[in-house]
């Protein structure tokens, strides 16, 4: 492959970015990605062979039931208005993947969650 056209794409999660109780060691180690991400830009990038970006997924419904394992009121808590799934995920990938559409874009993390990290929760 020709120098400049490969890309690294590490898959964290918001999780590096939000917690809850009892997620330490899993938030940690997903922040550690993104940390990854950023020292592996100068280390591989500026080299001129590597691009390095990494996706944060947020709320991903990977329960084999589908659809039916989820709420409206699952759906009504993203901004977008639905739960993620798996090709939402696939989908920036190959947008990050190719060389194209994504080739001058390295060291970013790309947070996709429906919008869930912009939204201020408050105690109801």
């Amino acid at each position: 492959m020709p120098p400049g056209l490969s890309s690294i794409i590490n898959i964290s999660s918001t999780r590096a970015l939000q917690s809850e109780p009892n997620t330490a060691a899993y938030s940690a180690s997903k922040a550690g990605l993104c940390g990854l991400t950023h020292s592996q830009v100068r280390a591989i990038t500026l080299a001129g062979r590597v691009r390095v970006n990494a996706v944060l997924p947020g709320w991903i419904n990977t329960d084999p039931a589908g659809e039916a394992a989820l709420r409206d009121e699952d759906h009504k808590w993203h901004p977008v208005g639905r739960v993620g799934t798996p090709q939402d995920i696939a989908e920036m990938c190959i947008f990050l993947a190719d060389e194209k559409r994504s080739g001058f874009i390295t060291g970013q993390e790309f947070v996709v969650d429906g919008g869930v990290t912009k939204k201020m929760v408050y105690p109801e």
